[in-house]
């Protein structure tokens, strides 16, 4: 393999010139055993791995995703990993078989950028104190052992048999345990270079089987893929693997597809078991990577409809009555039933049913209610079965979907699979999948489902803020995971599904962050390319002894112990100074840092703040740079147009509805905790109604009164926020209402203290927005809640604020 094609160095950045092991390939430390790590590794190393380069590399990148996959189900099995690692032992050891350790052989862990100290008003992590490096203390033992030599054969036993542990030194030459030197020792002239045919004779690696010891390079290049260019890993154990599968021929790829339409067409017709015999007889027919994730995909959608109807059916043949089933906020009672008929309570009335006629919200109530396994299989299975109903709310089913941790991108191929298999005649046309609509005038809106309260199918725009909403959280996600080049790729994803300028200036603010943040990591990985192996770093007064580095790693030499990092977890306050090292001291590279510092966790938006504004950056960017990190990308609100304010002859038929439903629950509160759940429960059932609605408007009244009833003062403020998203209501008027029902429904110093505290907050807000009538009014009401608390602090609080124009 030559330079030019080594697949390691060109997608990875890895210096090796022949197949590293597991964790080298992943860049993780020597026997990770942390699950999470190892799959946070592989992903990353398989993002990188999925660029392509020239169209002749192709196959040696396809040949690398392999590798990569096999590396990480072998570190992900408990049972392959044990056996590799001992494998891993015996070779960097010279054993001629592998021995079982009494624990897992790790590399030093790396220093915890949290549990490290500052050393300075920045925050970086402050390393420990210089320690002598491998270098110098590989040279010392040499020098000590020649020392030895003079003391006589006995005396070497003697202090063998003391020290026990010296033979493990040398076999574990990842994390060589040194000794301190005591006193500087210059380095040995390098051996002549032995010929090429001298090298075939064999050359036995430094270790304890080739009667020398190692030097300082030994010490640094047994360390799997890093530094030493000759180093082929020839004598690698291999990962466990299965057999090579045989590769899909046209004739099988052609039977795939056409047990694909198969079981989209038994989908159609809601005949599962079709799908499943078509599915069945192609299990073992081989398949190309993609048309195995193909059927795996359809194949798990077809288990999970099953499953949903196996659970209706059971529970339909088993329903009792005085049954209670619940989906969403709503809740059925089974009141009488026989062999052909059900009669269902809900919204305060009783309706009957054919068992075969049983309407959708019902169905799914006692579906879940049967449905075996975890909250997560239960999520993804109803799932399934709304993405099939042609009245289901698409981003309530991605929501849902989302909630059971199941791959968004399985979603969207069923989605295109639906849209390219399923006509909507088809659907429309076949009663078995068309649900049987609750058609009572007088039903609570907010006792069905969000599908069947909507009656059509959302708006597409708001869906789509919805879509771009959700992949800018991915983005940020990505970028605080130190994986700005996958939260580019996002946001080229999400660029397309901007329709608001308020919603490009957003993704464009995410876009500089991601981008800043890349060059910071190039700027690291740079400045890593030019480390000199046994060179001292003074990092914020610390100094360190560089063992060896590249690309993608380094190692150093600290407190007597090798310390191995890769760009996923080096310390922030390194990598800050390297980045400081790499790049000129400019305006530019302190934007750099600071879009760094707002995403790392040691940093946040404070540090980036002090950062910037030694940049000089202008106040407004520094702020709108700043909103990135805690921005809730509620985009879909700013495309919701509102809604005049119904009259109360529109509200009172709901709100009758509403508190008949939710009266046995505040009757039983008895705590300020319990109205609070409530209010909250209540928020969440309004916001699942139609926007602009009465029984929304309704809701939202009911909810702010229970969450001021809890002196839940938080939930008050999202409630507002969400009611005046909707409706053009004065939010200062409500704010004062909250206020006052929670004093007059409590005379707790808790509840008296929030509510001062809530006014402290909002009453500049208000002030700010022109309300001054209602600041006022909210400032004498917080005036006497802080004097009930018997808080000082609160009343002169208070007391500055009024005084305040």
């Amino acid at each position: 393999m030559t330079q030019a094609t080594n697949p390691y160095q060109m997608w990875l950045g890895l210096n090796v010139t022949g197949r590293p092991d597991c964790y080298t390939l992943l860049g993780l430390p020597m026997y990770e055993t942390d699950a999470g790590k190892i799959m946070v590794a592989a992903q990353n190393a398989m993002s990188r791995a999925s660029i392509p380069m020239a169209p002749a590399d192709e196959p040696l990148r396809q040949t690398l995703i392999s590798e990569i996959q096999l590396a990480q189900n072998c570190l992900l099995d408990p049972a392959q990993k044990q056996a590799y690692d001992q494998q891993l032992q015996a070779y960097f050891s010279g054993q001629a078989a592998p021995v079982a350790p009494a624990a897992p052989v790790q590399a030093a862990a790396p220093v915890s950028p949290a549990a490290s100290p500052s050393s300075d008003s920045s925050g970086d992590i402050q390393l420990k104190s210089k320690k002598a490096s491998a270098a110098t203390s590989a040279k010392s033992r040499a020098k000590n052992s020649a020392f030895g030599l003079y003391m006589g054969a006995g005396a070497l036993v003697m202090l063998a048999a003391i020290a026990g542990g010296a033979y493990y030194v040398f076999t574990e030459p990842a994390d060589p345990v040194a000794q301190n030197d005591p006193e500087p020792v210059k380095p040995a002239p390098k051996p002549p270079v032995k010929e090429e045919n001298e090298e075939k004779q064999g050359r036995t690696p430094p270790g304890p089987n080739s009667g020398s010891r190692p030097t300082s390079n030994d010490l640094a290049n047994s360390i799997p893929g890093l530094g030493d260019p000759e180093e082929t890993m020839a004598g690698m154990p291999a990962m466990d693997t299965k057999p090579p599968e045989p590769m899909a021929t046209a004739e099988d790829q052609a039977e795939l597809k056409a047990a694909l339409e198969t079981a989209w067409l038994g989908i159609s017709e809601s005949d599962f078991a079709k799908s499943s015999i078509a599915l069945d007889q192609v299990r073992k027919t081989p398949k190309t990577p993609e048309g195995k994730t193909d059927f795996e995909r359809v194949d798990q959608f077809v288990q999970d409809l099953m499953a949903y109807n196996k659970a209706l059916n059971d529970g339909t043949a088993s329903l009792r009555e005085n049954e209670e089933l619940t989906v969403g906020s709503t809740t059925f009672t089974v009141t009488t039933l026989d062999d052909n008929r059900v009669v269902i309570r809900f919204a305060g009335q009783n309706k009957g049913y054919e068992r075969g006629q049983l309407p959708e919200g019902f169905q799914r109530a006692i579906a879940l209610s049967r449905l075996k396994g975890e909250e997560t299989v239960k999520q993804r299975v109803e799932a399934s079965h709304l993405l099939l109903s042609p009245k289901a709310d698409i981003e309530y089913v991605r929501d849902l979907w989302t909630k059971s941790g199941a791959d968004g991108g399985a979603l969207a191929a069923l989605e295109a699979g639906k849209k390219k298999y399923l006509a909507s005649s088809m659907m429309a046309s076949n009663p078995a999948t068309k649900p049987t609509e609750m058609t009572s005038t007088s039903t609570d809106p907010n006792s069905m489902s969000p599908m069947d309260t909507a009656g059509t199918m959302p708006d597409p725009s708001l869906a789509s803020a919805r879509q771009l909403a959700d992949l800018m959280k991915q983005a940020r996600k990505q970028i605080i995971d130190r994986n700005a080049a996958a939260a580019q790729q996002t946001i080229a994803q999400a660029a397309p599904l901007v329709a608001a300028d308020a919603h490009r200036e957003k993704l464009n603010r995410l876009k500089e962050i991601a981008d800043l943040n890349q060059q910071f990591w190039q700027a690291v990985s740079s400045r890593l390319t030019k480390l000199e192996p046994d060179s001292d770093l003074d990092v914020n007064g610390t100094m360190i002894r560089v063992v060896e580095s590249d690309a993608n790693r380094l190692v150093i030499r600290m407190n007597g112990e090798n310390r191995r990092y890769t760009l996923a977890d080096i310390p922030a306050g390194l990598a800050k100074f390297l980045v400081e090292r790499e790049l000129p001291t400019q305006a530019e590279t302190k934007k750099i840092i600071g879009a760094f510092l707002l995403v790392t966790p040691d940093g946040g938006s404070e540090r980036a703040r002090e950062e910037w504004a030694t940049a000089f950056l202008p106040d407004e960017e520094i702020n709108s740079l700043v909103a990135v990190l805690d921005d809730p990308y509620k985009l879909a609100d700013d495309l919701i147009e509102q809604a005049n304010i119904p009259t109360e002859a529109d509200i009172s038929a709901p709100a009758a509805a509403f508190q008949e439903k939710w009266s046995s629950r505040i009757q039983s509160a008895q705590r300020l905790d319990d109205h609070a759940k409530i209010g909250q429960e209540m928020a969440a059932a309004a916001m699942t109604m139609p926007n602009g609605s009465p029984q929304q408007f309704a809701g939202f009244r009911y909810a702010l009164a229970e969450s001021a009833r809890g002196g839940d003062f938080a939930t008050c403020s999202q409630i507002i926020h969400d009611w005046h998203t909707r409706f053009a209501i004065d939010q200062g008027e409500w704010h004062l209402k909250a206020m006052q029902l929670a004093a007059g429904s409590s005379m707790s110093s808790k509840v008296h203290a929030a509510i001062a505290e809530h006014a402290i907050k909002h009453v500049p807000l208000l002030k700010a927005d022109g309300q001054t009538k209602a600041a006022a009014a909210i400032l004498t009401l917080a005036a006497d809640s802080a004097t009930k608390a018997r808080d000082k602090d609160l009343v002169e609080a208070v007391k500055q604020l009024s005084a305040t124009p």
